[in-house]
């Protein structure tokens, strides 16, 4: 048995549980304090057991906003959506390869970027013809893997080292509105060499083409402090990047664009702004804002 079998049958064992498990009234009492709506979907299903994520523990890692923000947020996060889903499901001779892979990136650390990624994601799975895939490829710090109780499961890096691989094995089917998650991994000193791979590129390729209705998003490390990052941009079709309101300067921004390649579409998010008003929203310390280009 390989080390992936080995520990997705703890994880399985450990975590996984049927999504029909609660009772009724006790998923009725979760609805209503839950931070992200229950999506309905059309005809887009996946079967099997669900990994069960405590929203409250998002919340208080500060990866989903508070019950009180939580209308705000997703109607900001609805706007970030739209384009890039346009691009993503965009066709015809225009069309560019993988644009339903899409890197969220950012300059520096600090910016927001994993707070984006995840509240994307949930915007994402409220599409009704759409799934959505989150993929933890900061593989240096997992932020992902951490948060969502993944951390020592097997992941991205296993996949690029295990070449003979399934990517379907490694995927963790949440009860989060079905979001999937693949986590970083086991830690490794090439990773930024399996990152820049033929295997990544087949990964990659596996992922955009194998569900048509599947948008992956892939939380990167910053990309003027890391070469996996930058080995990561020039696998996806897109990239949306998180710049921090206050703090991240033109030049670090201008730096930023030039390590990325013109020929993808950017969509830059604005983010930690203040003074928005009734169509921002206050978490912490910060507040959250939109702009696309």
């Amino acid at each position: 048995m390989s080390r992936i079998e080995e520990v997705l049958k703890r994880l399985q064992s450990a975590g996984a549980t049927p999504a029909s498990v609660a009772p009724a009234s006790s998923a009725r009492r979760t609805a209503m304090r839950s931070a992200v709506p229950l999506a309905q979907k059309k005809k887009v299903t996946i079967e099997g057991e669900r990994y069960h994520v405590s929203q409250d523990e998002l919340m208080r890692g500060g990866l989903l906003a508070p019950i009180d923000q939580a209308v705000s947020v997703a109607d900001e996060f609805r706007r970030i959506k739209r384009p890039l889903i346009a691009n993503a499901t965009r066709t015809g001779p225009d069309a560019s390869a993988h644009q339903n892979v899409i890197m969220i990136a950012s300059g520096l650390p600090g910016a927001g970027k994993t707070f984006c990624s995840v509240n994307l994601a949930v915007s994402i799975s409220l599409e009704r013809e759409l799934n959505v895939l989150l993929v933890d490829a900061d593989v240096a710090k997992p932020h992902i893997s951490r948060a969502f109780g993944l951390r020592d499961a097997p992941g991205l890096i296993d996949l690029l080292v295990e070449e003979a691989g399934d990517v379907a094995d490694l995927l963790v089917r949440t009860d989060l509105n079905d979001i999937q998650i693949l986590p970083a991994g086991r830690s490794h000193p090439q990773a930024t060499e399996l990152l820049a791979s033929e295997r990544m590129s087949a990964v990659v390729r596996e992922l955009a083409t194998r569900y048509a209705d599947r948008i992956v998003l892939l939380d990167s490390p910053p990309l003027l402090i890391t070469s996996e990052a930058q080995a990561l941009a020039g696998q996806v079709g897109q990239i949306a990047l998180v710049v921090e309101a206050g703090r991240s300067s033109k030049q670090s921004l201008e730096q930023t664009i030039e390590t990325l390649n013109s020929d993808k579409a950017i969509n830059v998010v604005l983010n930690k702004t203040r003074g928005w008003g009734r169509s921002g929203y206050y978490y912490g310390e910060y507040a959250y804002g939109y702009d696309s280009r």
